[in-house]
């Protein structure tokens, strides 16, 4: 048996998943109010008030609400995510904290390497499921939230700088990758597995968390696609960092073409779907689960 699968028999904590998981969720909720209020301060140190730039927030708002929002989400996603995902599995499992979240050992290149590549794919099937999204009506204060959050994004991805752009891969690829994956697939996919003893359901029940939590109904589907993809990377070899590697180079791609060439995301560009790049896609997909699934069996 492989090392990696050493925390399943060695790690029994007195908590059951289920009380761990509703331990998860009460630490997120007290760090996203220690996130917010500390956002309320930053806020009240600058003039500025949260709720006024947000309600105004586009393409065109000044340089320094752009930089606020971005320190507004920083704060947001390390108390929401990181911090609470770090402090829970120190509770339960002290100093076996790095091995039980699977982070104390990295996989070999080539494997990292195809996990990445097998993200991108998955990624660009998420574009067809978010083509299938849109052609489910709305209500009309789902659209709305659908309306503001676009603004939102489309204003953090205007860059005047090499600083700006440093910045905002750091809050919109770099913090999601690292805590989203730490609370989603190193805690919630894991509890899940451990409480079912069914894996696949717990990659697929955590993928569907995960993008239900984003709260944005348009995307709810290819969020979901790409949450089961991050969780079979995390099952397949057994090591968060190769998820948290393939979200970051998603996250941060979309970064880059922002910045360098001034792309459209694809979710507000998107008007008919690329078929020679989905069939490109589920061949990418299909070859290398194959061989990442290869990779996995030698393991066990």
């Amino acid at each position: 048996m492989d090392r990696d699968e050493e925390p399943n028999l060695l790690f029994r904590p007195e908590l059951s998943s289920m009380a761990a998981l509703l331990l998860l969720v009460l630490f997120m909720l007290l760090g996203s109010a220690i996130g917010q209020g500390l956002a309320f301060l930053l806020g009240k140190s600058m003039g500025l008030s949260l709720t006024g730039v947000i309600q105004d927030f586009g393409r065109d708002s000044a340089p320094a609400e752009r930089n606020f929002l971005r320190a507004t989400n920083l704060l947001s996603h390390l108390f929401t995510f990181t911090v609470p995902a770090l402090l829970l599995a120190f509770l339960l499992h002290r100093r076996r904290w790095a091995s039980y979240l699977r982070i104390s050992r990295a996989p070999s290149l080539n494997v990292f390497t195809a996990g990445i590549f097998f993200l991108l794919g998955v990624f660009v099937l998420s574009q067809f499921a978010y083509w299938l999204n849109r052609q489910l009506p709305l209500p009309g204060w789902a659209s709305e939230m659908e309306s503001s959050a676009g603004r939102l994004i489309e204003g953090l991805l205007v860059m005047d700088s090499p600083w700006e752009m440093a910045f905002t891969v750091l809050v919109i690829a770099v913090l999601p990758a690292v805590g989203e994956e730490l609370a989603f697939r190193g805690i919630l996919q894991q509890e899940l597995e451990r409480g079912s003893g069914k894996p696949v359901a717990a990659i697929w029940i955590g993928a569907f968390i995960f993008s239900v939590f984003h709260l944005q109904f348009a995307g709810l589907l290819p969020r979901f696609l790409l949450g089961a993809g991050l969780g079979y990377l995390f099952y397949w070899t057994r090591s968060l960092w190769v998820p948290v590697a393939a979200h970051f180079v998603v996250n941060g791609m979309q970064v880059a073409g922002q910045y360098y060439r001034r792309q459209s995301l694809p979710e507000t560009s998107l008007q008919e779907v690329n078929w020679p790049a989905i069939a490109v896609a589920v061949l990418l997909v299909a070859g290398l689960s194959s061989y990442l699934y290869r990779q996995h069996k030698k393991n066990v």
